[in-house]
């Protein structure tokens, strides 16, 4: 194999020499990501883009230029441009369609690491981002934190149903409208009765 590249043209060889060492690049984070290497400090924790929604959520950005992408566009690339060039393509059309294919297949790999992203992101609660925030009073929640009620919050942007206590002396009844003062062992809202008007 190694004479038949040496005889091959010169611009056969540049694809070979594209898609051999991005094939195996690829490969490896392939395996690193399946393997449970490829998160934090992985091949694209430089510079990753993230976004902060309107509810205070951060959300991954839709990066084109990472390193993951660059090793999956120079992967198609070389191995397009090798299937073009034996088919017989002229050399300018090989050049076009490997790009314009390498784009292509970059594009669709971005689009499913960003949705993959953004749907584990917004599976992932944090009841810290719930204070602050005004509820309801779903099951009625005994005073002096004697017990545990349930409120209606909408946090991460979809309505959720909570455990909650109360400081207040009385009893918080159901419908009452709350605000979540703290949460206690990063699972039970404390929350304080409001007046309708002082929302």
């Amino acid at each position: 194999m190694i004479d038949w590249l040496n005889e091959a043209l010169v611009f056969d060889k540049v694809y070979w020499y594209l898609a051999i060492p991005f094939t195996v690049l690829l490969l490896i984070q392939l395996l690193s990501t399946f393997l449970g290497f490829g998160g934090e400090g992985g091949f694209d924790s430089v510079e990753e883009s993230v976004d902060i929604g309107d509810d205070g959520d951060f959300e991954p950005g839709f990066e084109i230029f990472t390193v993951r992408n660059f090793i999956t566009f120079f992967a198609v690339f070389g191995w397009s441009g090798i299937t073009f060039s034996h088919s017989g393509l002229g050399n300018f059309a090989t050049i076009v369609l490997s790009t314009m294919l390498a784009i292509i297949v970059l594009l669709i790999v971005s689009s499913l690491f960003y949705f993959i992203t953004k749907l584990a992101d917004s599976g992932t609660m944090n009841l810290q981002r719930a204070k602050g925030v005004i509820g309801e009073v779903y099951l009625s929640i005994p005073g002096n934190r004697k017990g545990m009620g349930k409120v209606n919050i909408t946090l991460q942007g979809s309505l959720r149903e909570l455990d909650a206590m109360t400081d207040n002396k009385k009893d918080i009844s159901t419908g009452s409208i709350v605000r979540v003062e703290d949460v206690i062992s990063n699972s039970i809202l404390l929350v304080e009765k409001i007046n309708k008007g002082e929302k």
